[in-house]
């Protein structure tokens, strides 16, 4: 058999175990069903859905330490890297509110939660259209929203610190390395923290209005601003980005004791957990903003309004598809750490 045909790149498909155990007999296989007419692109897609659920369940995995290990730290990672991956999405698919109603754009006065004493811009302020019924809905589907991402990122941050301390304590060969691969979250947030303290030491320190009520700054360091204000968010995509790629890579060659991987195994658990109710919270969200478009259209209300809402159906299918994937693997993560514990 050609071994650069569809039916032995789909054999590097399935796992290193696999292969060793049973590639011969499948390229055997292969071989007689193409000999007898069968198309090897139909061949070839059976087994590539066979790789995927090789590695997806595991059926026929030798009862060996280090593959069941390596597959519980990979189902950890896959539980919880979709969440870091989606959640600065759907929080730049959001944006920040603003409102408005047919008479003009609305401020309101106070601290409440929900905005209280609706004014419309003017001079004088006059009082504003009543807020849609649904208002309420969309209010605290947002609060929720964001008091889901908070405390994901504190349990995330307790599964980091685990993660460092289980391979700075671990065994392994090239600790050292895993262990400062693994530090990349923190190296990326100290240099964004950095860049954002030097922009804004180079803002102007007073500003001046000119005849033409021009607004101009004074002092401050004009070029460079604006030069970090190019550097600074480029920094931060891909510092995010290199620090889910790190952690990944060193949560998988790093190699962790089992009662660390109990740790983690409930990390990824209950980030799969919220994960879920983020998806929840947005669902209702999204759903509560078209309520509120009809009831606007019927009636002279204000409301509440975000800059990117039209991507709320996308974003809903993309946010539903990597909760699955990581309820998935938080449900594997376990599976695996148990078969751990009894062999």
């Amino acid at each position: 058999m050609n071994r650069n045909g569809p039916v032995e790149l789909a054999l590097q498909c399935y796992p290193s175990w696999w292969r060793e155990r049973y590639a011969d007999e499948v390229r055997v296989v292969a071989a007689d069903l193409t000999a007898e007419g069968r198309s090897a692109v139909v061949v070839t897609l059976n087994l590539l859905r066979g790789a995927v659920r090789a590695r997806a369940r595991a059926q026929g995995m030798p009862k060996v330490y280090d593959l069941w290990s390596t597959r519980t730290r990979v189902s950890i990672a896959a539980a919880t890297l979709p969440w870091l991956l989606m959640a600065p999405l759907l929080l730049i698919a959001m944006g920040n509110q603003s409102l408005h109603s047919s008479k003009g754009q609305v401020f309101w006065s106070g601290f409440s939660f929900l905005p209280r004493h609706l004014l419309i811009m003017g001079a004088p302020p006059t009082p504003a259209p009543p807020l849609t019924p649904v208002a309420s809905v969309v209010g605290y589907a947002g609060l929720a929203i964001a008091v889901l991402v908070l405390v994901t990122i504190i349990v995330l941050a307790s599964g980091w610190f685990g993660l460092t301390s289980a391979i700075r304590h671990s065994t392994t060969h090239h600790r050292r390395r895993w262990w400062l691969l693994a530090w990349t979250p923190g190296i990326a947030l100290l240099a964004d923290l950095a860049l954002i303290i030097t922009q804004n030491r180079m803002r102007p320190t007073s500003f001046h209005t000119i005849g033409n009520g021009h607004v101009v700054g004074l002092g401050g360091y004009p070029t460079g601003l604006h030069v970090l204000s190019v550097v600074v968010p480029s920094v931060e995509i891909t510092g995010w980005l290199l620090a889910i790629a790190c952690v990944a890579v060193a949560s998988r060659r790093a190699e962790i004791g089992l009662s660390d991987l109990r740790f983690g195994k409930s990390v990824s658990i209950v980030v799969a957990t919220l994960f879920a109710l983020l998806l929840v919270a947005y669902a209702t969200w999204g759903t509560a903003l078209l309520v509120q478009a009809r009831q606007a259209a019927n009636g002279n209300f204000t409301t509440i309004v975000f800059p990117h809402q039209s991507l709320w159906p996308s974003m809903l299918v993309l946010l539903s598809i990597a909760v699955l994937f990581s309820a998935f693997s938080a449900r594997e993560a376990k599976r695996s750490w148990q078969a751990l514990v009894i062999w």
